[in-house]
């Protein structure tokens, strides 16, 4: 039944039979980064019709006759055309899927991999046991027609725990991995490909840009990328989008938002009602980053509303 509603919603291109007579050049690119991974870039910004929702890349791994995507894509149609394109250029069918955390832009392709394996941490399971579905609709309203797929049955959550509630650290097929919380009691995990030594750090990382701090703490992500930083030395990390960097871009992101504190918490003090717009909190040496102009003003208000309650308590 899944499978004909399915077929019944995507483009008639890619309801085809696998991928008789799509178009290539409207199937998602996929771009090889090292011997065993390759990357779907991403759109930076916010999802929307003209970038269809693919605003969180995602990657490939080969391990001998297993092939695993981290993230399927904001969309069944995407997830239709996504398993197209890995047929056509890697020439394997994927076995595993893993959703590293609660988000729709990662999971709602999920249906596409009918015979693939789903993995995801128990609380994320239970998570989008509890969201996927107010989630899907409020995707749904900001993709326009390019979310004509995401309907409620369509819906696709993992069922294969990544490791019993609670474990922090452990082992999954080619990966070492770490979960480590973007805020208290939301947590995402972070893979580690033991052979090429490639880090996915999707939730965690903006490759040569500002971190999104929105749905986040600041305290936990710095223990987080603290704790990211160690777990990926000697090795290069993949993020929400961009290329392979090393893990100074960590570090970069520690000093962005310890600067952004130190400025916040004066500026509070004073009751700053420019800083709390964040217009007026300035922090020159990030300024030059491609997201800065549009981003560093929501982190500040992010960081303002956090700090507020802990100082005038």
């Amino acid at each position: 039944m899944v499978a004909l509603l399915l077929m019944a919603l995507l483009p008639p291109a890619l309801a085809r039979d696998a991928c008789d007579g799509a178009d290539v050049a409207g199937l998602p690119t996929i771009l090889r980064v090292s011997p065993n991974v390759w990357r779907v870039a991403a759109a930076r910004g916010e999802p929307d019709e003209s970038n269809r929702g693919v605003t969180i890349q995602l990657v490939l791994v080969r391990d001998r006759d297993r092939l695993w995507l981290i993230g399927s894509g904001p969309s069944p149609a995407f997830g239709a055309a996504l398993s197209c394109a890995v047929q056509r250029t890697i020439g394997h069918t994927v076995t595993d899927v893993v959703n590293t955390r609660s988000t729709p832009e990662l999971a709602m392709g999920n249906v596409a991999f009918a015979d693939a394996r789903l993995w995801a941490l128990p609380d994320v399971m239970a998570a989008m046991q509890t969201r996927c579905l107010q989630c899907q609709t409020q995707l749904r309203a900001r993709l326009g027609i390019a979310g004509v797929s995401l309907q409620p049955q369509l819906i696709r959550v993992p069922r294969d725990p990544v490791a019993a509630p609670g474990a922090t650290t452990g082992r999954l097929g080619p990966f070492e991995w770490r979960a480590l919380e973007r805020m208290p009691g939301e947590r995402v995990l972070v893979l580690r490909h033991r052979h090429d030594r490639i880090v996915v750090a999707q939730g965690l990382l903006w490759a040569d840009d500002v971190p999104d701090l929105r749905d986040t703490r600041s305290d936990s992500l710095l223990a987080s990328w603290r704790t990211l930083l160690a777990f990926s030395a000697g090795s290069r990390l993949l993020g929400e989008q961009g290329g392979l960097v090393d893990p100074d871009a960590v570090g970069r992101h520690i000093s962005y938002l310890e600067s952004l504190r130190r400025a916040v918490e004066p500026s509070l003090l004073r009751g700053d009602l420019q800083g709390a717009s964040g217009s007026a909190l300035e922090l020159t040496e990030f300024a030059s980053l491609s997201g800065y102009a549009v981003r560093h003003p929501i982190n500040v208000q992010r960081v303002w509303l956090e700090l507020e309650p802990t100082i005038f308590r």
